[in-house]
């Protein structure tokens, strides 16, 4: 990933991207992305220009001492160095602006690993139910990611993302079925407290392409015939979906406009090993670096 003479101990030296160091952390990543290779960038461009939907780099030159995966859901599990989320960073630049949703969390970015009581919650913080197939911030009235980077700090053999590219998808669903997935049938949720729904489509066409906003846990079709086809679309998207295994210093890079995914379930051990994602998100609006966007009802 990054060119031959690359100094390693610039990546061991990048500030938190948590709190009062986050400057520091924006002005260091754009040090670590000059580092990256002409085949790296060349990848991320592929991506970013639609040619390809996902990437998956595997074995990252981080080295870091880890903490325990936590058990109990905290803000942030706190850490010594912070190698990969100046790795995400760094290839973040390629894609876009960083951000992340104060809904989400008060950092730039966040935590993914089972919590213990949460193992058959709808939520990412979930185990031993499949996190069903969705694009971030699906229903997000104001901003959403164009990509989701997930670094896997710690991996499980038993749990892998499964991945939906949407002209697959397209191309396995019916005229009647694509026509009515365009038409505003379909409740999305925003917001739990206060309960809120837009009524909105799934799929939007784009020229002649489409790009799609849909969670299968929080819309719901309004109609019968609405709840028909969400049934074929959740059925094809098993049928076509397909599996990315995560590895540890891994970085999977999703287009979250052109694709879908979710995560099957695996069985947590809450011993201190168990699976560990670091996810965030990239937009390709006008926004500072950094910023953390409130939901306003």
């Amino acid at each position: 990933m990054f060119e031959t003479t690359f100094d390693h101990s610039g990546l061991a030296d990048t500030p938190s991207p948590h709190g009062a160091r986050l400057q520091d952390y924006l002005s260091h990543i754009r040090l670590l992305n000059k580092a990256l290779s002409s085949e790296t960038k060349r990848i991320l461009r592929d991506l970013k220009n639609g040619r390809i939907k996902f990437c998956h780099f595997r074995d990252l030159p981080v080295s870091e001492e880890l903490p325990p995966t936590a058990t109990e859901y905290i803000a942030e599990i706190p850490k010594s160095t912070y190698q990969s989320e100046g790795l995400i960073g760094a290839v973040s630049l390629e894609l876009g602006t960083l951000f992340n949703y104060k809904e989400t969390s008060e950092s730039l970015m966040y935590d993914i690993y089972p919590v213990k009581t949460h193992e058959n919650s709808t939520s990412f913080v979930n185990s031993k139910r499949m996190l069903s197939f969705h694009t971030d911030a699906s229903a997000h009235p104001v901003l959403r990611p164009e990509f989701v980077l997930l670094y896997c700090i710690r991996d499980d053999p038993g749990a892998a993302n499964l991945f939906v590219d949407l002209d697959t998808l397209v191309d396995n669903l019916t005229p009647d079925i694509l026509d009515s997935l365009c038409q505003p049938i379909f409740n999305h949720l925003v917001s739990q407290f206060p309960q809120r729904y837009l009524l909105k489509p799934i799929l939007y066409r784009a020229g002649r392409n489409y790009t799609i906003r849909y969670d299968e846990e929080t819309t719901f079709g309004v109609n019968s015939q609405a709840r028909f086809v969400q049934k074929r679309l959740n059925e094809v998207l098993r049928e076509v979906a397909i599996e990315i295994k995560n590895y540890s210093n891994s970085l999977l890079i999703l287009n979250n406009t052109a694709s879908l995914h979710a995560r099957t379930s695996f069985t947590p051990r809450y011993d201190g090993n168990d699976r560990w994602i670091k996810c965030a998100f990239v937009t390709s609006e006008e926004i500072a670096a950094g910023s953390i966007i409130k939901l306003d009802l």
